[in-house]
């Protein structure tokens, strides 16, 4: 292929033996050149992925201390094409993907997602397709990841290599969402996005993946975003015209990421006036489809019990998000309400009434199950497939 490659697959991999074989060989027939970055293995996995590509595969070493994002950006300095994905080395390619990735590419795009098959690890079993939401599929929907990450995979992406390195890299102090943050990096630079509906990446979850420590990922997400001004996330959105209550929405999901929760109750003013219809659905289709008067409800009384002893006026408002409409995440937190208050027998009983709702909703298990616990759920649980904790209720 020499000179014609066009795409280089990216592989981190790090005591990765038992998987490492699966993932090369899903790649090894795409027109790409396959990279592995070692991070410290100190297992065979070197010398597996090697009896499996032979020369079709590059090794280089990332240095010391290690950790993810410093391999990554080993990867990404070392890559020789124009184009690149990355692929984890316990997941799969799925075959078709390299030239689609370099299509859409070659029309001048930056950043290429695709559809996942989310397969639970353990038992190989297939679970669920991850498709990007309609409402990031729209034209300039890529702002939208400034309010929450709603991309089924965002290391998962095809590239362009000069977008990600005038972006900035990874930054070696983010772990978890290194490539969310250089995601939005991108975005604020102007990277544009093309959305292919095929399925191109095999997904395996396991219980102990990087993405399921939610603590350290929501610390890393607020790191990640408070490298970017409010006032300069509102003025990319305008230039694209998003509506006003919505960007002020967004700006309300960012804030209660970034921990600025007095920010972000002024934000829900701007988001839901008072003269705001209760039952109105602003974005039908978009993140959050439910009745405007309790999602201001239920967002000024989580703010209320984020901002520490305001729980009797987090009471009045998640009371009045269950008569608009009744959901697991507002009982969930009328349940910190009450417990804080010292009405355990309320608590309870808000607890399993969210647990009635979602059965699976992990917040009120442990709310439920342990008796110091006060896990508030922060946002909306999400309406869209995801490979968290949170089935789609």
């Amino acid at each position: 292929m020499g000179l014609l490659v066009q795409l280089t697959i990216l592989i981190t991999a790090r005591n990765a033996a038992n998987t490492i074989q699966r993932t090369i060989l899903s790649c090894m027939e795409e027109p790409a050149n396959i990279l592995l970055v070692d991070d410290h293995c100190t297992d065979d996995t070197i010398a597996k992925a090697k009896h499996i590509a032979g020369g079709k595969l590059r090794v280089i070493h990332s240095p010391e201390p290690g950790g993810l994002p410093i391999a990554r950006q080993t990867g990404l300095d070392a890559v020789e094409t124009p184009y690149a994905a990355w692929l984890d080395a316990d997941d799969a390619w799925i075959s078709g993907r390299a030239d689609r990735i370099i299509e859409a590419l070659h029309q001048g795009y930056d950043i290429v997602t695709d559809t996942i098959d989310l397969y639970d690890g353990r038992s190989g079993k297939f679970l669920r397709h991850l498709r990007v939401p309609g409402f990031i599929l729209e034209t300039a929907g890529q702002f939208r990841l400034f309010e929450r990450n709603y991309l089924p995979g965002d290391t998962q992406v095809g590239f362009r290599i000069k977008t990600f390195r005038s972006a900035g890299g990874y930054d070696p102090h983010i772990f978890g969402p290194e490539s969310y943050d250089l995601l939005l990096r991108a975005i604020a630079n102007g990277a544009t996005f093309f959305h292919l509906q095929e399925s191109g990446y095999r997904m395996y979850a396991y219980p102990k993946s990087v993405s399921r420590d939610l603590q350290r990922i929501r610390l890393a997400t607020a790191s990640a975003l408070r490298k970017h001004s409010y006032e300069n996330v509102r003025g990319l959105c305008q230039n694209v015209r998003y509506p006003p209550r919505i960007i002020s929405w967004m700006l309300v999901s960012m804030a209660i990421f970034r921990k600025e929760y007095d920010v972000a109750l002024d934000f829900l003013e701007q988001a839901s006036p008072v003269d705001s219809g209760p039952l109105a659905i602003i974005e039908p289709d978009g993140p959050v489809p439910l009745p405007e008067g309790w999602r201001c409800a239920f967002t000024e009384g989580t703010l209320n019990l984020l901002l520490g002893g305001h729980d009797q006026a987090a009471v009045v408002a998640l009371e009045k998000a269950e008569t608009i409409l009744p959901t697991s995440e507002g009982a969930n937190n009328l349940g910190v309400a009450c417990r804080r208050l010292g009405k355990a027998d309320r608590a309870r009983d808000h607890f399993i009434k969210a647990l009635d709702r979602f059965p699976d909703y992990l917040d009120a298990k442990m709310n439920l199950n342990e008796k110091e616990s006060c896990r508030i759920t922060t946002h909306p649980l999400r309406r869209q497939a995801s490979r968290n904790e949170y089935p789609t209720p």
